[in-house]
Parts: structure tokens; sequence; C-alpha cells
């Protein structure tokens, strides 16, 4: 059989506005649209005022913690975060749209880091249903059925049946799950990137229909837009890169794959200053050391069962579906139901966290099984649908009013002056000044949301820089293995990372995660700072406060440890700080320049408790000298100095910073210089071919 050239398959499939009949039919898809705003807005419009609510058992204090010490130009240039574990590149903190939307909302408005949070909370979960109502009436061209699809994913929350949360307890048809994950968990990033979806599907049709550049720059830039939000919107760019293409052409055209696959590679390109290759590396091997990501046969048994279904679920949509918006509804909803269902109930994945795909999947089963139902629905008499109507608005009304109630327990303004997360911040700030801690679980994730003193956690841990660092953290944690040796391995670890005290929280402490296995072990072999509500600051005693250090190179760590009881050379070094070295004045001169003081002999190196970083560089004395990490990932500086030496320390994100930002740059600037002439030759062509 001949195969139809690739503008004919698309212009003969794509569904044609239908003519008004009237001003009602004209109307009728914005007033949907009103309708579906004003049930969000009444289920969570508190939120768009809330000054605080407290969600402590969330990683809103990270996002707030950016919002509130980085600036917009740190975004913008290679900077050092130094605040949570022993420092990290700003990008390896958390996706920037979130912070720097907050942080925009905070220059405009002055905005309190709490209230742009909660703002942008309630936005996202209003404008969910709107984006995904007026994709799916783009698709169908259906707008009745495209608003009962909407209002359905609003209200109800099928997939908590098919594919239960069992750890959350949301197992039920009639919960709140959308509402609970952004407001009281920390979701709002992947809302984000899943919210700017139906964006960068409908340009992606529009450019594979044109071929305009202009609709291609829209649909890179959607795309980038999710890929900001959140590293889940990368994996949904990828879904939309594939499933588009082959929902467009009932037979395969590679040269609209193709299009897609580059249309995603310069978004990501243009993006990658924020996603750089390395933090894309740092995940996967995080991934897979922990398990979350570790390839395996059962990964490839789960890609291959997708792989497979997609295929068929394409031969079959092909053959027997005429509309391309209901064959990418299929292809779209088979890769996101399986993801977490195989997950779920086989214990596959291909990918890290396959239950977070669960909100996608929700999206997916209702668009199914609303667009599924039409045939059925149109056979019914146009009477007993107008009946059935009235119930329907009556359950309608209660799960409002059931989510409402819902939404203002969450957004309920809390005094976070009362709690110990800000109590312990404020002790810490004010009695230990300069000093780093370690404060543990919901401490650790707001301390900086209340100051700027540097801890050793907070540093999430599918992008932290130091792996050894987590297997120390792991080890004070969770004292796996040590028997009744567990405070003499956790105190070495904190030392060996310059942390001068740790807050830990007891059975019966307000602190929501109460992270440490045995909360006690401290006690009597530490000295006690502050204590109130079963909450505990001991002082970890250490020769100097100094994160910078003389050292002999024999003395430093060399070979990294396997676990956190591989300690024979940490042990070592820690001896070494205790006792043999001396301790070198470091002082921070802006987030990217450190200043080190020290009296040196030519055969003695400086060791920092600062993360190494190849985007680190040092002089000693105005001349380069070489910088490297230790066996536990710290910087160490090979001064090669004799006497009173001054070490300036610089980061300016190295090679790949560079490199990033010259081609995310040059896209732009490309686009900039093509875009003006693209769109004067195609009104040229317009004028001429309308002649």
């Amino acid at each position: 059989m001949q195969l139809l050239s690739e503008p004919e398959v698309i212009v003969a499939e794509c569904p044609r506005d239908p003519p008004a009949k009237s001003p009602i039919g004209v109307l009728r898809p914005s007033l949907y649209l009103a309708i579906l705003a004003c049930v969000s807005i009444y289920i969570c419009g508190d939120a768009f005022v809330t000054e605080s609510s407290g969600h402590w058992n969330s990683i809103h204090g990270p996002w707030m913690s950016l919002a509130r010490i980085a600036r917009l130009g740190d975004w913008l240039r290679p900077t050092w975060w130094p605040y949570w574990g022993g420092g990290a590149p700003l990008e390896f903190t958390y996706a920037p749209l979130l912070p720097v939307a907050m942080t925009i909302l905070n220059r405009l408005f002055h905005w309190s880091p709490p209230l742009a949070l909660n703002f942008l909370t309630a936005s996202v979960y209003c404008l969910a249903p709107l984006a995904f109502y007026l994709l799916s009436w783009r698709l169908s061209r259906l707008p009745g059925y495209s608003f009962a699809a909407a209002l359905t994913w609003s209200l109800i929350s099928p997939v908590a049946l098919l594919i239960p949360d069992r750890g959350f307890q949301l197992s039920s048809l009639w919960s709140a799950r959308r509402l609970y994950l952004l407001f009281d968990w920390d979701d709002l990033p992947h809302l984000t990137s899943l919210t700017l979806m139906p964006l960068a599907v409908w340009f992606l049709v529009r450019a594979l229909k044109s071929g305009r550049l202009f609709d291609y720059v829209l649909t890179a830039f959607a795309m980038a837009g999710m890929m900001l939000a959140n590293m889940f919107g990368a994996i949904l760019v990828g879904l939309v890169v594939l499933t588009v293409p082959l929902a467009l052409d009932r037979r395969l055209w590679p040269p609209l794959l193709l299009r897609a696959a580059l249309t995603g590679a310069a978004a990501y390109v243009v993006v990658s200053p924020w996603v750089p290759p390395s933090l894309l590396m740092t995940i996967r091997a995080i991934g897979s050391r922990n398990g979350e990501n570790a390839w395996s046969i059962q990964s490839a048994v789960a890609l291959g069962i997708v792989a497979v279904s997609l295929w068929a679920v394409w031969w079959l949509s092909a053959r027997y579906t005429m509309e391309w918006g209901g064959r990418w509804m299929l292809l779209f909803g088979c890769a996101v139901i399986l993801i977490p269902a195989l997950g779920t109930f086989a214990r596959l994945h291909f990918l890290p966290q396959p239950d977070r795909y669960k909100t996608e999947a929700e999206l997916a089963i209702v668009w199914i099984a609303v667009f599924a139902l039409r045939p059925v629905i149109e056979r019914v008499p146009r009477w007993f649908r107008l009946a059935l109507l009235l119930p329907l608005l009556v359950l309608a009304g209660k799960q409002m009013i059931s989510f409402r109630g819902f939404a203002q327990g969450f957004n309920a303004p809390v005094d976070v002056k009362r709690s110990i997360e800000y109590r312990a911040a404020k002790w810490v700030e004010e009695n230990l000044p300069g000093q780093r801690v370690m404060m543990a679980g919901s401490m650790g994730s707001f301390l900086n949301t209340f100051t700027r003193v540097e801890q050793l956690s907070a540093q999430p841990y599918t992008t932290a820089p130091n792996w050894e660092e987590q297997i120390a953290l792991y080890t004070i944690y969770s004292g796996q293995n040590t028997g009744d040796r567990d405070g003499d391995y956790s105190v070495l670890w904190l030392k060996a990372f310059g942390a001068q005290a740790v807050a830990v929280p007891g059975p019966h402490s307000p602190e929501f995660w109460k992270p440490f296995t045995r909360p006690g072990k401290f006690d009597g072999m530490l000295p006690v700072l502050w204590r109130e509500d079963d909450t505990t600051i001991y002082r970890v005693p250490q020769r100097s406060a100094s994160l910078a250090h003389v050292l002999r190179p024999e003395q430093l760590v060399r070979r990294p440890p396997i676990h956190g009881l591989d300690i024979d050379e940490v042990r070592g070094f820690v001896a070494a700080l205790d006792s043999a070295s001396r301790p070198a004045v470091l002082e921070w001169r802006g987030a990217n320049q450190a200043h080190v003081r020290a009296q040196l002999e030519p055969s003695e190196i400086v060791s920092t408790q600062i993360n190494y970083h190849a985007g680190w560089h040092a002089t000693v004395n105005g001349s380069l000298r070489t910088v490297r990490a230790d066996g536990i990932g710290l910087l160490v500086v090979e001064a090669n100095c004799a006497g009173d030496c001054e070490i300036v320390l610089e980061y300016d994100g190295g090679w790949e910073a560079r490199l990033c930002r010259a081609a995310s740059s040059a896209i732009l600037l490309l686009v900039l210089a093509i875009l003006p002439a693209a769109v004067a030759l195609s009104k040229s062509m317009r004028t001429l071919f309308a002649a």
C-alpha cells in the first residue's frame, strides 16, 4: 500500500471547528472554563491570602529558603550554595522555576516566602484543570465532554481505587488526592510541569502541522518550562516527544519523530545551565546506589512491557480511531498508567519513583473513561440525560464542600514562632554564629527559611554531589550495625564534616520526622547546649570551629569509605583535626569566594570541609594552585607555600557551566536573529500566493 505524504495525513485527520449554531454555542466553552475556575477557587481560595500554614512534613522549607536567600542574579550565573551539606552548586539544590517565581513575587509585591508559596500552590491547583480542559477541547472539539472530564478530575480520584496509595491511606474514589499532594506534601513542582504539558502538546501539534519556526519556538519554551519546574518534567517532555508524532500519523513517519526529538533537545540545551549533564549523571548514580534507579533485568522487563504496550495501542488506534486526538489520549494514557501500575503491583520499574506518576495516570484514566462513554451517552434519550444531571450536580456540590473543608484545614494560618523548627533555628543563629550544625528532620528542612546558618543536612539526597556525605548522614541517623558504638561512629562523622552541634528530637518531640533510630545515644557523651520539648541540641567538641585546617597529606582520607563503618582513614583524619592540625581562618566573601589565611610549611596542605567541585579554583598569594578532592569528597588545596599564606578560593562553575551557558545563549540568540526574518518571509509568501 502506498504511504500518504506527511501533510496529507495530518491535514486529513485534524478535526475542524464545527460551525457556530448560536451565540450560546459560541460562549459555551468559555462558560465551562469559568465554571472550572470558580470550582477550584471555591475549594482553595483561602490559600491565596494565607501567610503561613506550617507544613513541617513537606519540603516547603527548602523552596522558601532558596527564595529567601538566593537572588535572581544568582540563578543567572554559576553560584555556590554553602548552606546545605558541605555546599553544592545552586542548580544542585532544586529546580529553579518555583524558587525564582517566589522571589519575583517577593520583589514585586513584597510578599513573604510563605505567602508567595501558598499563592503559587493555589494558582497551580486552579490552572491545572483549566489547562486539561483546554487541551481536551482542542484535541476533541467537544467542549461538553472536555468539561466533564476536567470537572471529574477536579472532584474524584479514580487512581486511588485502581492503583491505591497504601502509604497515605488515600484509597478512596472520593479522596482529595491532588489537593493533598499540592498543599500538604511536596508535589507542587511536579504539578507545575503537568500544568505546562498541555501547552507543549498543543504547540508541538501546531509545529508539526505547519512547519513554522515560531510554533517550534513556542513548543521549546513550553518544554523548557516543564523541565525548569521539576525533574519529572523531563520525563513528561520525553513522553510528549514520543506520543504526539505517533498519534498524528497513522503510519510511522520518522521525520515527525525526528523533528519532535530535535525540539525537545533544543529545549534541554536552553535549560542546561540549570539542569546540566553532571546533575543528571548525579541523579542517575544516586538512583543506582540506593536502588531507586538501579538498572536490572526487572527494569528491562518493565521497559519492554511499556514499549510493547505502546506499540500495540498505536497499531490498534491507527486502525480503529480516526481522530489523532483520541489516539494521543490512548498512547499517553498507556504509558502513564503502566509506569505506576507495574511499580505497585509487580515491583517493576525503569524510572525512579514510579508512584509519582499516579497524577498523570489519574488524568489519563478520567480522560479515557469520559470519552469512551461518549457513544453510550449519545444513545441515551436527551430527557434521561437531563434527569441524571441533577443528582450529578448534587454529588459535585457535596464534593466541592468536602474539598473546601479539607483545603481549609491545610491552609489554616499557623504561628510558626511557636514551632520547634523556628525556636531551634533562632537559638542556633544567636548562640552558634558562623558555625556549621546538623539539624534533624523538619528542623533541617526549615532552618534556612529562618536563618543563614550552614548545616550538614537539608541537601536533597537525589541531587547530593557528595555521596560520602550521604553515607555519613545515613550512619548518624540509623546507627545501622554499630551496636553499642553508635554514638562513637556518629561523633566521628560529625567531626569529619565540621558540624559543631547536632539537634536530636526525642520520641515526644514536636519535630515531624524524628529520623534518629536511637535519639538518646549522645546522652552522657556530648554536652547539652539547649533542651526543650524533648528536643536537644548537643555540642560536638572540636579543636576549631573553622572549616579549614592545616594538615600533612598523609593525614587526609585517601580511599573513599565503602560504608559508614569503614572508618579507619576517617578516624585518622579526625584525630589529626583534634590534635595535630593547625586551624586556618576561613572567611566567606560572597557565595562564590572564600579567603583562607594560615601559617604553612612547604610540605603542608589546607584541608577544607567544603565539598569539592571542578568549578573551584585556588590562588595562593596570587599564584594558581591545584585543588582536588580527598577520600570523603572534601576540597583540598595544594598550597605549596611557606609562612603566612593567603588562599583565595573562587567558584566559577567550571568548563561545564561555561559550555552550557554558551550553548543556551547561542540557541536563544539564533532564535532572536532568525525568527523575525522567518515571520517576514512567511507573510510575504502568503501575500504572494493570495495574489
